[in-house]
């Protein structure tokens, strides 16, 4: 066991509360591709395009029915199929054997794939929404469509006839407030000693990117990234950096707490 994962491992041993920060590279090992790292969907000008047509309520407003083919074919299907790697799986037994439930660990994702939850995890506030739940862009109601969806037929609310989207934050919208507003009270509670393990996000995108900064300003936890991509913009910030694929990392990591040694 190298230095890095030593000092995580002693951390989160004597850490009363815990909370996880997810990102794009915290799916990565699932087969869902991420969208700023190298290659990453929103890369270079293409990507760039398809980020200010689909990713904003624009093309949603004017070309729905485009958009939504795009949105099932290229980012709905490989999430549906993907499955929850060893280091989600991981975390959700961290959660329950070693900090003894939702109440000790809370999980703040910005990803929309719900993958944390298929993994057994509770107390997951997804601050960017999911792709697993729908609402009508007209009306706003929750709408649940037949599946498995269809690329070529938009579904339609059964309250207004408005057009079905996922239910997810797109960029120039505000975060889901009730989704806000627990995360916001999660890293509230935390105290100096406590923990926030940091999964496969550039923490770029705004407000929830600002998450770790106030755990650890604000409230003294200690910060733990894991990352296949280090250095990031967080890594000045950060206590302790773990480099390497997430679904290894974590394992190792979660392995060697519940164990209670530092032992290989």
């Amino acid at each position: 066991m190298d230095a890095a994962m030593e000092k995580a491992v002693r951390a989160i041993q004597g850490a009363r509360r815990c909370i996880v920060f997810s990102g794009a590279g915290a799916s990565a090992d699932s087969g869902i591709g991420t969208f700023r790292g190298a290659g990453g969907a929103w890369s270079g000008i293409k990507g760039t395009l398809a980020l200010l047509w689909g990713g904003t309520p624009i093309g949603w407003k004017w070309t729905p029915g485009y958009v939504w083919q795009r949105f099932v074919s290229d980012f709905y299907r490989p999430i549906a199929a993907a499955k929850p790697h060893d280091g989600l799986v991981a975390l959700a037994e961290l959660q329950k054997k070693h900090f003894g439930g939702k109440s000790r660990m809370q999980f703040i994702t910005m990803n929309v794939d719900s993958l944390h939850q298929m993994a057994g995890s509770e107390a997951v506030f997804e601050v960017h929404g999911s792709v697993q739940r729908f609402r009508c862009s007209k009306c706003n109601r929750s709408v649940q469509p037949e599946l498995p969806l269809r690329p070529e037929a938009q579904p339609k609310c059964p309250h207004c006839n408005g057009c079905v989207r996922p239910d997810v934050t797109l960029f120039l919208e505000g975060l889901p407030q009730d989704q806000w507003d627990g995360a916001m009270r999660a890293v509230e509670v935390m105290h100096e000693g406590d923990v926030m393990l940091i999964v496969g996000t550039s923490s770029v995108v705004q407000p929830a990117a600002s998450i770790p900064s106030v755990a650890k300003h604000q409230q003294g936890a200690t910060l733990i990234e894991f990352n296949l991509e280090l250095p990031t913009p967080l890594s000045d910030i950060v206590d302790i950096a773990v480099p390497g694929k997430a679904a290894e990392t974590l394992r190792q990591c979660v392995n060697a707490v519940l164990a209670g040694t530092l032992s290989d």
